[in-house]
């Protein structure tokens, strides 16, 4: 493992992610392996890794409000729990996978993940109080790539809003579910490689 302290969405994290299975995509990694979703993951990976090139420049007003609204939820974090945050960078698990994220809190093994959703999604979380179905595969695989014990996932929406922080901690059986995974999708986009490179 390797640390990168970089900022997110540079061009130094672009390159970074390049050619890996990154923990916002390891959800895709359970869908059957005949289905869009897993074939593209596959797909994905295997071309940047020739090509050197990405296609990845998807974004909706969802993904730029999160990018709007992350510093007001990582300041609001500190002044509810009086924990400091550090840069979360990159972090290389190996040459396959890496993981991004959102912040890393000083002085132990643990780290952040924010999420600005719509008022919709705030609420069922409100509801809830449980990690999202969505984002339980990127949560665990940033502590599988980190090393950290656990994860605060934090939705913000508003400072007026009822903030509830949900603490994720490691997992050994969910880890090793996760690298079997991570494997197989490795060997698959290595065979393809081989199949689709310039001889």
């Amino acid at each position: 493992m390797r640390f990168y302290n970089i900022d997110q969405n540079s061009e130094k994290w672009d390159e970074l992610r390049n050619g890996k299975f990154t923990a916002s995509s390891f959800g895709d990694l359970f869908a059957k392996k005949d289905t869009a979703t897993y074939q593209k993951a596959i797909i994905k990976v295997a071309y940047e890794r020739i090509t050197g090139d990405s296609e990845e420049f998807y974004s909706n007003k969802w993904m730029q409000r999160g990018h709007e609204r992350e510093p007001l939820a990582r300041a609001h974090y500190e002044l509810v729990t009086f924990e400091t945050l550090q840069n979360g960078g990159f972090y290389e698990y190996n040459s396959f996978i890496g993981a991004s994220p959102d912040a890393k809190i000083k002085g132990v093994k643990g780290g952040c993940e924010f999420k600005c959703p719509s008022f919709q999604v705030y609420h069922e979380y409100i509801e809830t109080g449980k990690l999202p179905k969505s984002y339980f595969w990127q949560v665990h695989g940033q502590m599988l790539c980190t090393g950290w014990d656990f994860i605060d996932y934090m939705p913000y929406s508003s400072p007026k809003l009822k903030l509830i922080i949900t603490r994720i901690e490691k997992d050994m059986l969910i880890q090793e579910q996760l690298l079997e995974k991570l494997s197989e999708a490795t060997k698959e986009v290595k065979a393809m490689m081989n199949r689709i490179k310039q001889k």
